[in-house]
């Protein structure tokens, strides 16, 4: 398994993924989006099963390594730098479940979902939710809890902010965070989060380990995407 993740957080990442034993290949920037957020990895590779999308300024840099990987990719042209055009690709699977908004999903995405479907009224799905299990997410986003509720799937609701991003006011707990097998990778720690606790003891009782990469309060990357 080897983790997708931007180039621009390397220094800040590489030495504590190579403790874990975590391969990484580090994403260049995707100059189609807005430079805040070029790093960001959830905005420029969505993968399902062995199919995936990549944006038009990543493709070729991607491409051999997901087909030597036996991954059947398709290109993304439809980006732009100002939100929801960044979004089509920010979209969240459980392995389970899909959160997207049906506004703003790239239509390549479309053609290769096989989940359940939950539709929302956010384009960074993937950012504002962090995937604890297949039918189990923490957010912030009123309006991502309530879909997911009312599709059967757990949610712990938490307090909006107190997640790093440069250029902004905060950050998304996804987008600060990602799942592999049993553990719940976060970029730092949430020593700095009201709901600190909380967060702790929903990931425990699904069987999952928090793992605090850094000791920085949590930042907001883009997530990491396995494959």
């Amino acid at each position: 398994m080897t983790l997708l993740i931007g180039e621009r957080y390397r220094p800040l990442l590489a030495q504590s993924l190579a403790a874990q034993g975590l391969a990484v290949f580090w994403l260049p920037d995707n100059a189609a989006v807005d430079p805040r957020l070029a790093g960001h990895a959830d905005l420029s590779v969505f993968v399902s099963g062995r199919q995936a999308v990549a944006a038009e300024g990543i493709y070729p840099h991607i491409v051999n390594f997901l087909t030597n990987r036996e991954y059947t990719v398709s290109r993304s042209n439809r980006q732009g730098p100002v939100y929801p055009n960044d979004a089509g690709l920010c979209v969240c699977g459980t392995g389970k479940y899909t959160i997207y908004d049906p506004e703003t999903v790239d239509p390549a995405v479309l053609d290769i979902l096989d989940d359940v479907p939950v539709a929302v009224r956010q384009g960074y799905a993937r950012c504002a939710a962090a995937v604890v299990d297949d039918h189990s997410i923490i957010t912030a986003d009123a309006g991502v809890s309530r879909a997911a509720k009312n599709a059967g799937m757990d949610v712990l609701d938490i307090a909006a902010g107190h997640i790093a991003l440069d250029g902004y006011d905060t950050g998304f707990i996804g987008g600060a965070s990602f799942l592999l097998n049993n553990n719940v990778y976060f970029t730092g720690t949430l020593d700095e989060h009201p709901d600190r606790d909380r967060i702790i003891r929903f990931i425990a009782e699904r069987g999952k380990k928090p793992v605090f990469l850094t000791d920085r309060p949590i930042f907001d990357i883009g997530g990491a995407i396995p494959v």
